[in-house]
């Protein structure tokens, strides 16, 4: 950036700045001519840059909202756009802005939401990538600072969403794992699951994954399994697998057992998973989803796709598929192998985890053995 337009930046009175600000804010949300105007001043480099600078420098909240809501329209625009601003310096002007605000009281909870969602434009479409972006956040002192605001904004759906997604990029350092596990990650993850297990199913799903990923590292997952945490995630998996008659949330169910294998990676969780009987729970399911995916392909591949999906609690797999009389609906092909290849991959995760559990012990999928 130019020593000229830095100092223009950084000596415009403070009102003028706003007010230009949101008249260019104005324009970026304008449907017709002056879209086209907008448009090109995003082309300048040059603007970008002075964002990000304002950005770094301005202590004032409504400049600061209308910077970040510029950065997005420009971050949103275009890949190649979001790119220019990761090189520019954005990701770390936002971090920092990030560790500013976290020290303003009462907190600015639509600044944090803005905040957190502009840094996940930039890690999602920018070229610094997810394992870049954490160690920049380590560097930055920025780890503990979100975790925290999850603790403090744990009841606002609103904030918990991009808190819990920034936190799952930072997770993927080894790091920031560790980091989020000695300050208390895992309990909060648990809170998580009882607050919005019935309430937000989107919040409850960033939760499980932000679970999953801590759990990645053997060193977290022997901890976890050391506090109780594999009779916990077998218990949330029965109760989940209780309530989804309709087969509508097998990935919810997948995440859960992905953190069940992570936790029996060592003989603790190992130990843990059989004194709670859950190679016999595992072994059921596993017989089960390979029972229904057979009946699956078979109805795949019949002429007449006149059945409707029905899991029952009571009904054998024999019964997953029947005509309904009156009611009868045409079942889409496609949408049955979708649902067979998820029921077949969350048999696979079973066997999995039953194999890490008692090597010798007779898979229930056929073929599986060998």
């Amino acid at each position: 950036m130019s020593r000229g337009l830095h100092s223009t930046v950084l000596c415009t009175p403070l009102s003028y700045v706003c007010t230009l600000s949101s008249c260019f804010l104005n324009l970026c949300h304008s449907p017709f001519s002056e879209k086209t105007l907008s448009e090109s001043i995003v082309r300048k480099s040059k603007v970008s840059q002075a964002l990000v600078t304002l950005l770094m420098t301005t202590q004032d909240v409504s400049l600061h909202l209308n910077t970040i809501h510029i950065l997005e329209h420009i971050a949103s625009s275009s890949n190649s756009k979001c790119t220019r601003l990761v090189r520019q310096g954005a990701p770390h002007a936002l971090l920092r802005s990030i560790a500013a605000t976290s020290r303003v009281r009462p907190l600015l909870e639509e600044l944090c939401i803005r905040q957190h969602l502009l840094l996940l434009k930039l890690a999602v479409k920018g070229t610094t990538g997810e394992k870049k972006l954490a160690l920049k956040a380590r560097l930055c002192g920025v780890v503990t600072v979100t975790l925290d605001l999850a603790k403090q904004c744990i009841n606002n759906i609103d904030l918990s969403t991009p808190l819990l997604q920034v936190l799952k990029i930072y997770a993927s350092n080894s790091s920031n794992s560790v980091s989020l596990v000695k300050n208390g990650v895992l309990n909060l993850m648990e809170r998580y699951f009882s607050l919005y297990g019935k309430q937000n199913i989107a919040v409850f799903r960033h939760a499980l994954d932000l679970y999953t990923q801590v759990l990645s590292f053997r060193s977290n997952a022997s901890k976890a399994a050391s506090s109780g945490a594999t009779r916990k995630m077998l218990d949330l998996y029965v109760y989940w697998t209780d309530m989804d008659k309709l087969q509508k949330f097998i990935q919810v169910r997948k995440s859960i057992l992905n953190s069940v294998k992570h936790l029996v990676g060592n003989e603790s969780g190992r130990k843990a998973l059989i004194k709670s009987d859950g190679i016999a729970i595992l072994y059921a399911t596993a017989k089960q989803s390979d029972e229904m995916k057979q009946e699956i392909q078979r109805n795949c591949t019949s002429n007449q796709m006149d059945f409707k999906v029905r899991c029952t609690n009571s009904t054998g797999p024999q019964e997953l598929f029947k005509k309904t009389g009156s009611e009868q609906q045409a079942a889409n092909p496609n949408d049955l192998a979708v649902l067979g290849k998820a029921i077949d991959n969350l048999a696979l995760t079973c066997s999995q985890i039953i194999r890490k559990s008692m090597p010798k012990l007779c898979l229930p999928i056929p073929s599986l053995h060998g």
